[in-house]
């Protein structure tokens, strides 16, 4: 239970929805409800099997591109602590929106699924190799983040009616705090790992 509560709760901080509901509320903005439910329950759905692929795949697709388990925590750690500034300064996440079907593009990704919370999840899951157990605890946690995350987006419009922007803002603030701690760790980490896969002296009998 408790590996499944700090998955969730990373998972959550990175895909950081509070942060979303800025740029959500624009793009929706004109909509009437039903229009904004479909369009959320599309991206819920959109979400959904991104996180499956990649937590279900994720051993498979580093050993397709050659990447090894301590480049991956830097290269992630460096994208995530990336993310954690951008956000701190209140940069807008999507770039660029694209005209089309919003739900899936940018709503479903990057907006909640992005590169940080695809990494994430790869870590994840290869933080223990073999181990189905782990891999199906971080399923689960993604999913539920997942969730939590598209529910918060649907209703939205009455947390800032009820909490006023100002402090969605600061909610969305203090989510990039647990991001840019997670991001240290995890460039840490994975320069210890290197360290002692390549540099560490070897005992000789």
């Amino acid at each position: 239970m408790f590996t499944f509560i700090a998955y969730y709760v990373q998972l959550l901080a990175i895909m950081n929805p509070f942060s979303a509901i800025p740029t959500f509320l624009a793009l929706t903005e004109g909509l009437n409800r039903k229009d904004i439910d479909g369009i959320v329950r599309k991206a819920t759905v959109a979400g959904l099997l991104i996180v499956v692929a990649f937590a279900a795949a994720g051993n498979y697709i580093l050993e397709a591109f050659n990447v090894s388990i301590a480049g991956l925590r830097i290269g992630g750690g460096v994208i995530l602590m990336t993310i954690a500034i951008d956000m701190l300064g209140e940069e807008v996440r999507t770039k660029k929106m694209h005209p089309g079907d919003i739900a899936v593009v940018p709503i479903a990704t990057p907006l909640i699924i992005g590169p940080g919370t695809i990494t994430t999840i790869l870590l994840l899951v290869t933080s223990k190799p073999g181990d189905y157990g782990n891999q199906f605890i971080v399923l689960i946690a993604a999913l539920v983040a997942c969730i939590t995350s598209f529910t918060v987006l649907r209703i939205s419009e009455y947390m800032v009616k009820v909490l006023r922007m100002s402090t969605v803002r600061a909610l969305g603030r203090f989510m990039a705090l647990i991001i840019a701690g997670v991001a240290a760790e995890m460039i840490v980490h994975g320069i210890r790992m290197y360290y002692f896969e390549y540099f560490a002296p070897t005992s000789s009998k």
